[in-house]
């Protein structure tokens, strides 16, 4: 994915799940970390959003309590952000995979392909959701934040990518499920 340093935390703030294994060879396992990560920090993100919205302080909280739940929740987010981030990381590393979004660089067995910033886009995006899908409306909003184009224009950017990922034989396919919308699968 885009190039980017993740320090290592302290070891003492590093915890794992059971059955979480680094340093695993096998891409499906990263896959499924990422999908794993990705829900508990989604899910942290939401309840830490309703701490500072006041949703959870309905009754007469001490404020301390509040500030130090709000802390304690930033932490943990943290936290499952840089364990995704790990995992993204790893899976692409897996999969032998890397992709430069600023200069629009795909790269795969010594492929070099050249992306257009729309592609780049859309491809990063995907590429951090492996397994999830999206409908039209919502790549257009989420990827690239233009509501205005339409299914048309998305579905040619999708047609140039596939033909892209299948040249470089790339260990992943986008593919589109009716009534669920497109999705970047790794096939390795």
């Amino acid at each position: 994915m885009a190039r980017a340093s993740v320090t290592s935390p302290p070891t003492d703030e590093l915890y794992l799940i059971q059955g979480e294994m680094p340093e695993t060879r096998d891409v499906e396992d990263a896959r499924q970390w990422v999908t794993i990560y990705r829900e508990l920090a989604t899910f942290a993100e939401r309840t830490l959003n309703r701490l500072r919205n006041g949703e959870d302080n309905r009754q007469a909280v001490a404020l301390v309590s509040h500030d130090a739940d709000e802390r304690s929740m930033e932490a943990h987010f943290r936290r499952l952000q840089f364990r995704l981030d790990f995992w993204e990381h790893r899976l692409w590393e897996l999969a032998g995979l890397d992709l430069d979004v600023r200069r629009r660089v795909l790269s795969y067995a010594g492929h070099h392909l050249t992306l257009t910033r729309r592609e780049a886009e859309l491809l990063a995006f995907l590429a951090r959701r492996p397994g999830q899908f999206y409908s039209a409306t919502q790549l257009v909003s989420l990827a690239w934040g233009a509501p205005e184009l339409s299914a048309e224009q998305l579905r040619t950017y999708v047609v140039r990518l596939r033909r892209h990922l299948a040249t470089a034989r790339v260990p992943a396919r986008l593919v589109s499920e009716p009534r669920r919308g497109y999705g970047l699968v790794f096939t390795a």
